[in-house]
């Protein structure tokens, strides 16, 4: 055997003995039973609970190996924290002089069930440790036998679970797991530092009263920090946070004496809202809304120590063309919101989407407790089209609403239960110049109010290329279902632009120039109580218009027969309307050259129709008429005019049409009795002139009277 293989075997030798004998030196010192005495004693010490393990290895290489290892709640039976396996590293010198020097915790596959009590505290409230550092070094030998020294330089979590609930919390149940590296160094009993980095993922949340689950949320954080133990005070000198990808930097103190204090830096560097997941945000915010655009954060956080005292605040929120979207509203807006301790403030912030902008000032005072808002919106133009847009539903949020349909359908319709808004809110709206659904408006203006819960409209007024129109509301929203009235004044405005507006479906059925006035009042959300709730009364003219393409329209013309006009063109239109009980009451009067309509009667909110109607046709139409209706022949002959009594039932999507015979039988009834009239006439003047030479006077009597009337 050559010389340096010799040196190399006698080398390994010695390092296998060494080896060996520091085994057996561990082995007989570090004993299961001193281990598991030193655990149980220093954690039950500590934490004032029962502990739990399940078998203690020693090496000489991986340390002290503790498994099974459990945190029982106070009950003693129910499990706070339990952790696969946990190792304690120690110094090798050290033992040789018969002392254990612990310098690294790893912890492997841990659970931790963190529960809010009904009281608002937490199962771990009872853990605080009272005990002095002194204290617990005399007693640090206890049972176990054992000098130690913790002088813990590193902690590494591998998998840790944690389970939060709280089913009285907005946050009611929330599983998190963590990932950490933490480093830290010791300067005196009472004073460290560490620094490090961990990993939290969200893997799922239940928010109260959201039917979203937030999951797989990621936050990663770097961190260094001084601890001071004797003061109870941490600084951090940088925690910085990405949050799903949006960063975070906090620093400052903390004092986490009772009662706790704190002032503290925060900071959101130039972030991309887009990147917020939107189940994040429907778990937040009302609706389904999406956010784009970028936004800095910059708060100073200070709390005094005193239950009493709530943080102040202070800094600035600024936005770079920052949008709010949901269905119905998409708003961008760039500018300053200035934050102080009472009041936040709208400084320099513009809205703006494409051609549109906007100034908006405002102020939200008491924002703690009662907030009392004033904004006012101003612009030279401005298109609600491109505003009131619906946001883009993710697949996800379609296939919830395709999935909840069959059980909505299924649950009990409920009416909006009363509200109590704990804000007061004025807001004006001015714009010189805007368009909603193609229609231009200029000179808009409107108020808006919130107060007690009662939500009004002072007025809301415009015009439009043909007319004005102006509109007043309130609805009191402490009331369950709501209560609301309505007032509009309309004068001069197109009807295609009105319907347009507010009933899209019924585009291209009647034309004209509108004026007139309606009152309304009703309560409910849904529709049942709607129709059943809702009054008013009304009265409007129409002027130069035409009505077509509606079925009724098309029947009528029909069983006319005038199947070849397209339309009923309308010169003048007087109309006064009521609403009760689910009914309209209805009487119009429309006036045309060659057609004039009757109308009187009831339409239902269910579309059930009963209507007399009286058409009168000119002579140019009269022809087609009386081949269609042999009822118009016998009634024809009135000043040029023949006319058709009508009974139209069924629905408005399917109406019935039929001769109104009671309306026949009493046009009969005056013909007759015009008749009569005019043969008793007739005989008068022949009894009172002679009779002719010549001729037998001849007196009439009332049967000759009745035969001539009747032909009898």
């Amino acid at each position: 055997m050559k010389k340096p293989l010799k040196i190399a075997v006698i080398i390994l030798a010695v390092i296998l003995a060494v080896i060996v004998a520091v085994s057996v030196l561990i082995k007989s010192f570090l004993t299961e039973e001193r281990v598991r005495a030193l655990v149980v004693e220093t954690v039950e010490k500590s934490l004032h609970r029962k502990t739990v393990i399940g078998a203690v290895d020693v090496s000489l290489f991986r340390g002290i190996v503790v498994r099974d290892f459990e945190i029982r709640e106070p009950d003693a039976e129910s499990v706070f924290f339990r952790t696969k396996e946990f190792i304690l590293a120690y110094q090798l010198l050290p033992l040789l002089t018969r002392r254990l020097v612990i310098d690294q915790l790893s912890i492997t596959d841990a659970e931790i069930s963190v529960k809010v009590n009904p009281d608002g505290t937490y199962n771990f409230s009872d853990m605080a440790r009272t005990d002095k550092p002194e204290e617990i070094k005399e007693e640090e030998k206890g049972a176990s036998g054992l000098p130690v020294a913790l002088n813990v330089k590193t902690i590494r979590i591998e998998n840790a679970k944690l389970g939060y609930a709280d089913p009285m919390g907005k946050l009611q149940k929330a599983d998190v797991v963590l990932q950490a590296e933490l480093n830290l160094t010791g300067h005196s009993p009472s004073a460290l530092s560490s620094s490090g980095s961990f990993e939290v993922t969200l893997a799922q949340a239940v928010v109260k009263d959201k039917k979203t689950t937030l999951k797989d949320l990621r936050t990663t954080a770097r961190y260094s920090l001084d601890a001071d133990m004797e003061a109870k005070r941490l600084t951090l000198h940088f925690v910085d946070l990405d949050i799903m990808k949006i960063p975070v930097n906090i620093s400052g103190t903390v004092d986490y004496a009772s009662p706790t204090a704190y002032a503290l830096a925060v900071k959101v560097p130039d972030c991309n809202l887009s990147q917020i997941p939107p189940d994040l945000a429907s778990a937040f915010l009302p609706g389904e809304m999406t956010f784009g655009g970028n936004i800095s954060i910059l708060l100073h956080l200070a709390k005094k120590a005193g239950a009493e005292n709530s943080a102040d605040i202070d800094g600035q929120i600024r936005m770079n063309r920052t949008s709010f979207a949901n269905q119905s509203l998409n708003l961008v807006l760039d500018g300053i919101v200035k934050l102080t301790q009472d009041v936040i403030r709208l400084e320099s912030v513009k809205l703006i989407a494409g051609r549109n902008a906007a100034d908006i000032s405002g102020a939200v005072k008491n924002y703690r407790e009662t907030p009392d808002i004033t904004v006012s919106v101003q612009s030279k133009f401005i298109s609600l089209d491109d505003l009131l847009v619906p946001a883009p539903a993710s697949a996800k949020s379609r296939e919830k609403a395709e999935a909840g349909k069959d059980k909505k359908s299924m649950e009990a319709k409920k009416e909006l239960e009363p509200m109590d808004l704990k804000l007061k809110v004025n807001a004006s709206l001015d714009i010189d110049k805007t368009s909603y659904k193609g229609i231009a408006i200029t000179g808009f203006r409107s108020r808006y109010e919130l107060k007690n819960n009662l939500f009004t409209v002072p007025y809301l007024k415009g015009n439009t290329l043909s007319g004005a129109f102006a509109l007043k509301g309130a609805v009191n929203l402490a009331q369950k279902g709501t209560r609301y009235n309505l007032h509009a004044d309309l004068n001069g405005v197109r009807v295609e632009e009105l319907v347009q507006i507010a009933a899209p479906k019924a585009k291209g059925v009647i034309s004209g120039v509108l004026s007139g006035k309606a009152e309304f009042t009703g309560a409910g959300t849904l529709s049942e109580n709607i129709k059943r709730n809702l009054k008013g009364n009304g009265k409007f003219t129409i002027q130069k218009g035409a009505l077509k393409n509606a079925e009724i329209i098309t029947g009528l013309l029909a069983i006319l027969g005038l199947k070849g006009m397209k339309e009923i063109p309308i010169d003048k239109a007087d109309s006064t309307f009521t609403v009760a009980d689910g009914i309209v009451n209805l009487k119009t009067l429309i006036g045309g050259k060659d057609m004039m309509i009757d109308e009187k009667g009831t339409i239902g909110m269910d579309q059930k129709l009963d209507l007399g109607v009286l058409v009168k046709v000119s002579d140019r139409l009269a022809p087609g008429v009386v081949s269609q209706s042999s009822v118009a022949k016998f009634l024809s002959g009135e000043k040029g005019w023949t006319s058709v009594p009508l009974k139209v039932e069924g629905t408005l999507s399917k109406p019935s049409y039929g001769i109104d015979t009671k309306a026949v039988g009493k046009k009969v009834t005056e013909g007759l009795q015009q008749k009569a009239g005019e043969e008793l006439r007739n005989i008068l003047l022949k009894d009172r002139k002679p009779p002719a030479a010549g001729k037998e006077g001849k007196s009439s009597n009332g049967k000759s009277l009745i035969r001539d009337i009747f032909g009898r």
